[in-house]
């Protein structure tokens, strides 16, 4: 295999595996949102500056960002890769590794490979492609049109009755889900989805939901999953709060078509993208309460990850610097601080690629510059 097309058979299994884990959901948004700040006081009006300030009363849409922040800690970054490789990078769960899935040489196999996050001699974990458990000990796949889960360790694998779909496995590894979609309409608008679920051995698999013009986003925890769509053609469309126990719902977040939905690590809040609203204070980058209790606009717009729960990672898209800072917003302390000095830092990110490790302390990212993977080590506000 020539070096092009090595590189064509990995970018097709790596986009592949990170679309299919439900991280990032791209649509355009409508519907009713609050405009306002719901959690019972100004959210993010102020921006942390060298001394105390007081919180404007009421924030606006395009509050601008007077005074941030700035962490004082080095930064550090490393390189992790030769030149191109790889995309869509993953931590492992106690963040001391990257991993990717690759085809290093020709006579190298496809496989998921781990480089120390601080750099060192890439090794290979596992010849398994698919998606993997939060712990890295379960992984789901799909193989002649069967999808198995299989504790990779050991090779013990379990049949899946998805008829082949993609399964995604919960934070504790205990159950599955998968969709099931309508093939007598094929509108995205309406077309009905149901969600299914079962054990991660496939037994007692049942219907949990059905949706119309939704999907499925993602795990909150361990015990409910977060969807979006309408739980019946006239009812209202948004995010949902779905529980395993019963199939009942809990409503966040109305929005037709949400746009970049984005849950905390711990599945507490949400972030999600709105767009394209003739009313422009219904547009945005907002956070959600996934207990149902409040929303909140961030005042910049950007790329996004959550470093954890409550404190949200923004690169904004639109800034009068030459180079981009990565800013944190502390969604519940009404603080932002500048992660990155622009000066000193510069974030040459492709294709939006970038990852927060578990523990919080670092990023990797694929450098648009050199093709490779570089982490860069943040400091703690």
């Amino acid at each position: 295999m020539n070096g092009k097309s090595k590189h064509l058979l990995f970018l097709a299994i790596a986009i592949g595996t990170f679309s299919l884990a439900g991280v990032l959901k791209p649509a355009f948004a409508a519907g009713h949102v609050q405009p306002e700040n719901s959690l019972g006081r100004p959210l993010l009006a102020t921006i942390e500056a060298a001394g105390p300030v007081t919180p404007t009363p009421t924030p606006t849409p395009k509050k601008a960002i007077d005074a941030i922040s700035i962490a004082t800690n080095p930064e550090i970054t490393i390189e992790l890769t030769e030149e191109g490789c790889c995309v869509r990078p993953m931590w492992s769960s106690d963040s001391e590794w990257v991993l990717y899935f690759d085809k290093p040489g020709e006579d190298d196999p496809v496989g998921l490979y781990g480089v120390p996050a601080s750099g060192g001699e890439v090794s290979l974990f596992s010849l398994r492609v698919g998606l993997y458990s939060q712990d890295w000990s379960l992984v789901s796949y799909e193989d002649a049109g069967v999808t198995y889960v299989e504790r990779w360790a050991d090779g013990t694998r379990w049949k899946i009755p998805s008829e082949g779909r993609t399964v995604y496995l919960s934070p504790n590894g205990k159950h599955v889900v998968w969709e099931v979609g309508s093939r007598a309409i094929s509108s995205p608008d309406t077309i009905q989805r149901k969600i299914l679920t079962s054990t991660f051995d496939g037994q007692e698999p049942r219907e949990l939901v059905t949706l119309h013009g939704g999907t499925f986003l993602g795990w909150i925890g361990d015990e409910s999953v977060l969807v979006s769509g309408r739980l019946s053609p006239p009812g209202k469309a948004g995010l949902w709060r779905v529980y395993l126990s019963d199939g009942g719902a809990l409503p966040l977040f109305d929005a037709v078509k949400p746009r970049s939905v984005l849950l905390s690590p711990d599945g507490e809040w949400v972030a999600v993208t709105i767009a394209f609203e003739t009313d422009p204070d219904r547009n945005g980058l907002w956070v959600v309460r996934t207990n149902g209790r409040g929303t909140a606009r961030i005042p910049v717009y950007g790329s996004y990850r959550w470093r954890s729960d409550g404190q949200l990672l923004v690169i904004p898209t639109a800034t009068d610097e030459k180079e981009p800072s990565i800013l944190q917003f502390d969604v519940m302390n009404d603080r932002v601080y500048r992660l990155t000095d622009p000066d000193v830092t510069t974030l040459p990110i492709a294709n939006n690629d970038w990852n927060v490790s578990p523990d919080g302390e670092k990023i990797v990212f694929l450098s648009s510059v050199l093709g490779n993977l570089q982490v860069l080590s943040l400091p703690n506000p």
